[in-house]
């Protein structure tokens, strides 16, 4: 009996483990580096490994490939793997078989829900006496990113029925390898588009960098997380009369999913945004995108009102202003130290507007307050790098050490670049002494202070436009208003897919930005306001005006198609060559272009389109992944979903514009700005009238002054 009973345990947790999902992770996800490399006598580089707070981890096995240099001395080389700092594998550096593939198991219980650091620290030697130097070009290790990852296997945990669990639990940006969510919308409507689209913005938003996408239908969808957004009778017809109550104001309520059976599934969320009416519904929806910390407890919650701050432009995701002054702490700076042979760098990340007008001539003061120890060497010093450029470097050259207070950097504007810049502060400290010298580490240090200063120059929002790696950037224009104001998604036509597709940008858009869309408006018509425009749709459903302004124009009586040229140092003059036929995009394919509004100089048009419903869901899911976003520039983008990566084509084909801080512009400014050949040809003009202007003037008065004399 009790050999039965074993053999039934045992088969019961066979059972269960083969319901548990596994996913293959690559390390190259977890950092933007294909590889990276442990150098010097010793040396650690860390990646961070999202746990979500929902799934419940079994089991961990790292995959590791790697390469050691070739004069490395086996018996004193080694490398450590920690998890959270504890040691949980070791090997030996051996050159006599360079190329290593390592298996590790993690213990789980070292990790917990959050980021959990990896890292890989190195001892490595090329000589067997006391006397080598510290940071050799021999001493190298090689960890390939793209060839490692970690292997996971893990069960859902039930989604507890509290709104609080939406911030953190549900919509979390550490769920790999990407977020899904299926919103259920009352009916095709412009308002159910609009309401969806706040809806998705606030889910984007709490995914953080963590891609997602997102599905619509009149019903929910199971295996997935589900949004409900209408209406209480629709609400109540779709859930049951029990699952919602009747509420004077907005009304939000988080349930378990159910199965396609109708079985319950606890693992996954149902959250219902409703209200009596279309503007109840809209509070709903706002309140929901705003709960961004564990509150309220309960699993409903009535809203009457939603208060926004007031809002500027270019006020989005860490954006900084011009002309103020920003201590190195308000920008995620702490206090650094920077101790040993090879301590590595550290960086603050800031956004600038995505349209400045970057002149010459211009400084951003950094004022640093950094102390550093005795005994260094004086070639000892920190560089300072802008987007991985070097641009300064600092000399450690006081013997005994020194603190240093508001030594002042000026930094040229254009090193600079719209969007996301980096400034990283990379400390080479070195011992005084022979090579052969005992070092002592613990006296090589260098801290930079937090009460360090970076100041930019008063600069104008003027840009040459049309540029879509500002959309990828940082979602400009649609988010010259972080909030969507002035902002239009113009859908040509009602179909799921597409307003699916519109959806998986605009939560890019709100990523990079920051802010949830609530201003942004939903239309199945060319919006009768001046703005900023979205338009999604099918090949034939979209208006000739539009197809007669974009850059590869798809008209009934025949194709004009640009195609670049062999090109000279003066690319930016070149144009495209036009070819006038007859042909068709042709099905899976993608087209994202942007251009000129035809209605109103100095806004833009950017369209997502296709000659199929499903071939532009493809590739809005495809410009969604980092890979796509990091080669989308120009004015048109070709999208070829593919596997295992999707192919992009990018070029610029049609004409430039300009566009100002109110997305207006002058057509004098604009031309000048956009053909600076034309700028220094008036200047050199004016000067040369001004110049004439004096001479005859001179003269004219010489003449005078004679005639009285």
């Amino acid at each position: 009996m009790k050999k039965a009973m074993l053999f039934l345990a045992l088969a019961m947790a066979a059972a269960t483990g083969a319901l548990a999902d596994t996913i293959r992770l690559p390390l190259q996800q977890l950092t933007p580096l294909a590889s990276f490399e442990l150098r010097c006598v010793s040396d650690q580089k860390e990646i961070q490994v999202p746990l979500p707070e929902r799934w419940e981890l079994r089991r961990l096995v790292l995959h590791l490939r790697y390469t050691v240099s070739t004069n490395l001395i086996p018996d004193s080389s080694q490398l450590v793997i920690r998890m959270r700092g504890q040691p949980v594998a070791q090997a030996r550096l051996n050159p006599m078989a360079p190329d290593v593939k390592l298996g590790v198991e993690i213990p789980v219980k070292l990790l917990q829900p959050g980021y959990n650091a990896l890292a890989f620290q190195v001892a490595q030697h090329f000589s067997k006496n006391q006397c080598e130097s510290p940071c050799s070009p021999d001493l190298w290790t090689n960890v390939s990113l793209a060839e490692s990852y970690l292997e996971m296997e893990y069960d859902w945990k039930p989604v507890p029925t509290e709104l609080s669990s939406l911030s953190a639990f549900v919509f979390d940006p550490r769920l790999m390898p990407a977020g899904e969510v299926h919103i259920v919308t009352e009916d095709d409507s412009a308002t159910s588009a609009t309401l969806a689209g706040i809806v998705a913005s606030g889910i984007a938003r709490r995914f953080d960098f963590r891609r997602v996408g997102f599905t619509v239908s009149r019903a929910p969808r199971a295996g997935v997380d589900n949004v409900l957004v209408g209406k209480r009778a629709f609400a109540a017809k779709t859930l049951g009369e029990a699952a919602v109550r009747p509420a004077k104001g907005g009304y939000l309520k988080v349930l378990p999913m159910r199965g396609a059976a109708g079985e319950p599934d606890p693992t996954r969320a149902m959250l219902v945004v409703t209200g009596e009416s279309d503007i109840a519904v809209k509070i709903a929806a706002i309140t929901f995108a705003n709960i961004s910390f564990k509150f309220p407890g309960s699993d409903e919650l009535e809203a009457f009102e939603f208060k926004l701050p007031e809002v500027e432009q270019y006020s989005g995701r860490e954006t900084i202003r011009t002309d103020q002054t920003y201590s190195l702490k308000t920008l995620n700076f702490p206090t650094q130290s920077f101790v040993g042979i090879n301590p590595g760098s550290r960086g603050i990340t800031f956004r600038l507007p995505p349209d400045f007008h970057i002149r010459p001539n211009q400084y951003a003061k950094l004022a640093l307050n950094f102390s550093y120890g005795a005994g260094l060497k004086s070639d000892s010093s920190f560089n300072i790098a802008v987007n991985g450029k070097g641009v300064r470097a600092v000399a450690l050259d006081s013997a005994s050490g020194n603190f240093i207070d508001g030594y002042k950097l000026d930094i040229p504007t254009y090193v600079f670049q719209p969007g996301t810049n980096t400034i990283s502060f990379t400390g080479h400290l070195h011992a005084g002494g022979q090579v052969c010298d005992l070092i002592q580490p613990d006296n090589l240090f260098l801290t930079i202070y937090e009460n360090s200063t970076i100041t930019f120059p008063p600069m104008p929002h003027f840009v040459e436009m049309p540029k879509l790696e500002l959309f990828m950037h940082s979602g400009f224009p649609l988010t010259r208003w972080p909030d969507g104001h002035e902002a239009y998604v113009w859908l040509t036509e009602k179909n799921d897919r597409v307003l699916a597709a519109a959806l998986n940008l605009l939560g890019v858009a709100t990523q990079r930005n920051g802010f949830p869309l609530f201003e942004m408006e939903f239309t199945y018509e060319r919006p009768a306001k001046e703005g900023e425009i979205f338009v999604v749709g099918r090949v034939p459903t979209v208006p000739k005006e539009l197809w007669q302004a974009a850059p590869l124009k798809l008209l009934d009586d025949g194709v004009v198609v640009p195609y670049p040229v062999v090109r000279g140092w003066n690319t930016e003059f070149v144009e495209s060559a036009t070819s006038r036929q007859k042909s068709a995009l042709g099905p899976g394919r993608g087209l994202l272009m942007q251009f000129q509004s035809p209605w109103h100089p100095g806004r833009t048009v950017t369209m997502l389109t296709g000659v199929r419903a499903e071939d532009i869901g493809e590739a809005s899911q495809a410009l969604i992944t980092s890979l796509a976003q990091g080669q989308t520039k120009g004015d048109l983008v070709l999208i070829e979903p593919g596997d295992p990566e999707p192919k992009v084509t990018a070029m610029v084909a049609g004409s430039p514009y300009a566009t100002g801080k109110k997305g207006s512009y002058s057509p004098l400014e604009s031309f000048l700005y956009t053909r600076p050949w034309a700028y220094y040809a008036v200047s050199a003009a004016a000067l040369v009238v001004l110049a004439v202007a004096l001479f005859f003037g001179l003269r004219r008065w010489r003449r005078s002054r004679r005639a009285k004399g």
